[in-house]
């Protein structure tokens, strides 16, 4: 059985069919070419460069660490399948809710999946977050930052950094703080560049070394140009700040408001991402509500049920502004029309 790929189906079987895609949680594709970025082939064709490696040296920089440290990835999906398969035994403990292939590849692997990080610490396991949290993009507390620190003496410790940067500070990966932490990110959601699938991990020497050899059995080698891509836009992240935080900030606003007016659902609002958990009430199961929402509205969202959160859906706000507001609308009036009967 292939692990689950639930929350990937449903985006791409159902985006056509939406007039607002809220499901989304990467940004838009930037202009490359106007923020700086030499996107010629014959230019990149001329570059001698071993890219991996320049890359990793552009990465470590950002973030303070060696570069030894630094294992460029297929974006977070193979850094998520690395984790679990080269870090892990025969328990996996992943706290809901969650994405999705954080939850479903350890089971695939024939681990027993957990939820508990209070319980006590099983030698050999992989424990597993997101930080911010998806779906509900809250931050790790200080409280289980420090009990993730007395588990990685005994067990591995991996968090998935991939939307750190909407926290807008300067870049830090928890790994600096508890060097046996593995963390991972990507260019996908912050940067919107999820079709040149760079990402990477940061883990001590010893551990980057053999998550290396785990992935030249999985993918070999990145492609280079995407590589080439990827290390110019981390060169020149300014402009790629502030596109997001322009984003960020406009559309966010628009969310809480949208929050404040209640119509039935109570909202989880995001401490540092770009979207934020609905529930409602009623039990209704999550695919069936966001199925009668797209037919009848019009509106695409993530059911609740994929991340472990039963009655609710995740609400990207990642689109332009002018979708944003009229797929709130849209989405206002469905509730209106639920809460009516």
């Amino acid at each position: 059985m292939l692990p689950e790929s639930r929350l990937v189906d449903w985006i791409l079987g159902h985006s056509k069919d939406a007039k607002y895609n809220l499901s989304n949680s990467g940004l838009p594709e930037p202009p490359l070419a106007e923020l700086g970025v030499n996107t010629s082939f014959e230019a990149f064709s001329k570059e001698n460069d071993v890219h991996e490696r320049a890359l990793a040296d552009v990465i470590a920089r950002i973030y303070r660490v060696d570069a030894e440290e630094v294992v460029v990835t297929s974006g977070a999906s193979e850094a998520i399948f690395l984790a679990f398969s080269v870090l892990g035994k025969r328990n996996a403990i992943v706290p809901v809710p969650n994405y999705e292939p954080m939850l479903s590849v350890p089971r695939w692997l024939g681990m027993r999946v957990g939820h508990s990080l209070e319980a006590p610490v099983h030698q050999g396991a992989v424990y597993a977050l997101t930080d911010p949290n998806n779906p509900t993009g809250a931050r790790l507390r200080s409280a289980t930052i420090d009990r993730l620190g007395e588990i990685s003496k005994k067990a591995s410790v991996f968090v998935n950094e991939t939307y750190g940067g909407f926290t807008f500070d300067e870049p830090v990966t928890l790994h600096s703080r508890l060097g046996g932490v593995v963390t991972c990110s990507s260019m996908t959601k912050f940067y919107g560049l999820g079709r040149l699938r760079v990402g990477w991990m940061i883990a001590d020497a010893r551990t980057a070394k053999a998550l290396r050899k785990g992935k030249k059995l999985v993918s070999g080698h990145d492609a280079e140009y995407s590589l080439w891509l990827a290390r110019q836009v981390l060169e020149r992240r300014a402009p790629f700040v502030e596109r997001a935080r322009l984003t960020y900030t406009e559309n966010a606003a628009l969310v809480r408001k949208f929050a404040r007016r209640g119509l039935g659902v109570s909202a989880v609002l995001p401490e540092a991402a770009p979207f934020c958990l609905f529930r409602y009430k009623g039990g209704q199961r999550s695919v069936a509500f966001a199925k009668a929402l797209l037919e009848r509205r019009g509106v695409l969202v993530g059911p609740g049920d994929f991340f472990g959160a039963p009655s609710s859906f995740r609400l990207c706000f990642t689109s332009p502004k002018d979708v944003l507001e009229a797929g709130l609308e849209e989405l206002a009036a469905f509730l209106g029309d639920r809460a009516g009967g």
